[in-house]
C-alpha cells in the first residue's frame, strides 16, 4: 500500500460513463448512489472522461481496461475505483461500487500504486518531437499482415537480452503481465516488482525464452521486417515503424487506486 487517500471535505466523484457503455455504472435509478453522496457532502459528475475531467474530480470511478487505460494516459494523478473484471488490477463489481464508494468517503481506503509505461519511437531522429505515449498493460510491436515474420531484439539498461524471428514483441507491466502478456506464457508479476515482462509472439522456433526485466530504459528494435511493424500502447496503434526503429520503455508515472485499508487479498476482490 502507498498511504492512506485523505479525501476532500466536498469530495466531486468522477463516474467515467462511454456514451456507448451498454451497461453504466451505478445507474442513478435505484437511489443507492445518490443517498450516499449526500450523507457525505459529496457531488457527483457522469460523462466521458474529458468531461469528468473538467469538473476537477477528487477520485474516478471507471469501468474495463479501455477506460483506465485512458485515465493513465492523461496522467491525471486523480485516484481511481476500479470496476469490473480487469486481470492483475484491484476491481470491485458493478453492485458493489455504493458500498466501495461509501467505505473510500469514510476515508477507510489505500492508494495502491500501478505503473505506466512511457514509450518514445527513435528518440534521436531528426523529426522527434519528444512525445511520450503511454501505456498501462503493454507495448507491443507487432507485424501488420498475419504470419509475416520479422525480427526483434530486446536490450536492457544498454545491454543486449536476445534476439530473435517472431510476428512481434510484447512487453508488459506487472498488472498487464496478467492480461494479453499471459497468453504469450509471460511471467505474471506481483505490482510489487519493478520490472516488466517480456515476451515474443508467435516466435519461429519454439524454445524462445520469456524475461523479467527492469522496468526502465528498455529497448525493443525492428531488426528484419517482411512487412510494416506497429508500435501498439495498450491496444491503441502509435505508428508504424520501419527496420532499425528503437522503441524505449521506461516506466513514468503511475496509476493510484483505491483499495480498502485491511485489505490484503489479490485482484479482483470486492472493496
Amino acid at each position: 500500500m502507498d498511504g492512506v487517500w485523505p479525501g476532500d471535505e466536498r469530495p466531486v466523484v468522477g463516474i467515467v460513463d462511454r456514451e456507448t457503455a451498454a451497461n453504466p455504472i451505478a445507474e442513478p435509478s435505484d437511489g443507492t448512489l445518490e443517498s450516499i453522496l449526500d450523507a457525505y457532502d459529496a457531488t457527483a459528475v457522469r460523462g466521458d472522461l474529458e468531461t469528468v475531467l473538467a469538473a476537477d474530480p477528487s477520485l474516478l470511478i471507471a469501468a474495463g481496461e479501455t477506460d483506465l487505460s485512458a485515465i493513465a494516459r492523461v496522467g491525471t494523478g486523480v485516484p481511481v475505483l476500479a470496476v469490473g473484471d480487469v486481470p492483475g488490477i484491484d476491481t470491485v463489481d458493478r453492485d458493489r461500487v455504493p458500498t466501495a464508494l461509501e467505505t473510500i468517503l469514510e476515508r477507510d481506503a489505500d492508494i495502491r500504486n500501478y505503473p505506466i509505461l512511457g514509450l518514445e519511437i527513435d528518440a534521436d531522429r531528426a523529426d522527434a518531437d519528444g512525445t511520450c505515449e503511454r501505456a498501462l498493460f503493454d507495448v507491443t510491436l507487432v507485424a501488420d499482415e498475419p504470419a509475416r515474420i520479422s525480427e526483434y531484439s530486446v536490450a536492457s539498461r544498454g545491454e543486449s537480452v536476445a534476439t530473435f524471428r517472431a510476428d512481434g514483441v510484447v512487453a508488459a507491466t506487472p498488472a498487464g503481465s496478467h492480461g494479453y502478456a499471459s497468453a504469450l506464457d509471460a511471467p505474471q508479476l506481483s505490482p510489487a516488482v519493478d520490472a516488466v515482462a517480456v515476451a515474443p509472439i508467435a516466435p519461429f522456433v519454439t524454445d524462445t525464452r520469456r524475461w523479467v526485466l527492469p522496468d526502465d530504459t528498455l529497448t525493443l528494435t525492428v531488426e528484419r521486417n517482411e512487412c510494416d511493424v506497429t508500435v501498439v500502447a495498450d491496444e491503441t496503434p502509435v505508428e508504424t515503424v520501419s527496420i532499425g526503429s528503437h522503441v524505449t520503455v521506461s516506466v513514468v508515472d503511475t496509476l493510484a487506486t483505491l483499495v480498502r485499508s485491511d485489505r490484503r487479498g489479490s485482484s479482483g476482490a470486492d472493496l
